[in-house]
């Protein structure tokens, strides 16, 4: 019996060791390829996309152990849970890169809200050609085309009403970005609308 209770107790401290060795194993593949990719240099968007991969490559090989561990499946499930896990695992391996990437985000997003621009003004055409596109014709005579490609805050729901908001009054915050275009095969300028009221 004792040597039945010494032999469960050493699987069970293997599986616990070889449990935490895979997330230690993530970690560590994540931060490789962060250090890698930093070193490059590439411009913050491609960046952002670049350490997106090193995350997904780095968990790739344990999917079937996050699945077990966790209930997380890392190849369809795009929630914050999976993003937390990677996240806490990572600032384990490499804590300085990891705050220096946060530091970074967080000063990309101070510099996007900063350069956020209003319009007010008559929805004069709604264009639906791959995204949605609002003209608006501001007080001062001025058309101003706004594109809906992120989640928008509104008070309305804008999936279901965006339709009757053609020759309404409202007031829009956006910001330019640089999205690519197929069909021009390049990137272009578009003011991205992130807030809508109806006035």
């Amino acid at each position: 019996m004792k040597k039945n209770l010494f032999a469960l107790f050493l699987i069970l401290l293997s599986t616990v060791a070889f449990s935490q060795e895979y997330k230690a194993k993530i970690g560590k593949s994540a931060c490789e390829c962060f250090k890698k990719v930093k070193a490059e240099n590439p411009d913050p968007k491609t960046l952002e996309t670049k350490l997106g991969f090193c995350i997904i490559n780095a968990a790739e090989p344990y999917a079937k152990q996050l699945k077990n561990d966790y209930n997380l499946d890392i190849l369809r499930d795009d929630s914050s849970e999976t993003g937390n896990l990677i996240a806490a695992l990572i600032l384990k391996e490499c804590p300085d890169l990891f705050m220096e990437m946060m530091e970074n985000e967080k000063k990309d997003d101070t510099s996007e809200k900063s350069s956020e621009r209003s319009v007010s003004g008559t929805v004069t055409r709604i264009e639906k050609d791959g995204f949605v596109a609002f003209h608006i014709v501001g007080e001062d005579g001025n058309l101003t085309k706004l594109y809906w490609v992120t989640p928008v805050q509104s008070g309305l729901d804008l999936p279901k009403v965006y339709p009757t908001l053609l020759n309404q009054k409202v007031t829009a915050r956006y910001y330019r970005n640089e999205i690519f275009d197929a069909e021009l095969n390049a990137y272009r300028n578009l003011n991205i609308i992130s807030a809508l009221k109806k006035d």
